[in-house]
């Protein structure tokens, strides 16, 4: 519920900031959300890249970061 209130002010503050047409407008407060997901998507592929081209460090991180959480649940 949350992140429906953050949505809709962040849609609001959009549309009421911005001078262009109301298409325009209404293009921007729709695609809004867009933004988290595709910082999410760009560090998955980084992520994926680099453990094909440094699998062992990575994976050591990996292993690393298995132990710390599992140490602290």
């Amino acid at each position: 519920m949350p992140y429906l209130i953050v949505y809709l002010a962040g849609v609001a503050i959009g549309l009421a900031v911005m001078r262009d047409r109301w298409w325009s407008r209404l293009a921007v407060a729709l695609c809004w959300p867009l933004g988290p997901t595709a910082f999410v998507i760009v560090v998955m592929i980084l992520v994926l890249a680099a453990a094909a081209l440094w699998p062992v460090p990575v994976l050591g991180a990996g292993a690393l970061l298995g132990l710390v959480l599992w140490a602290l649940l």
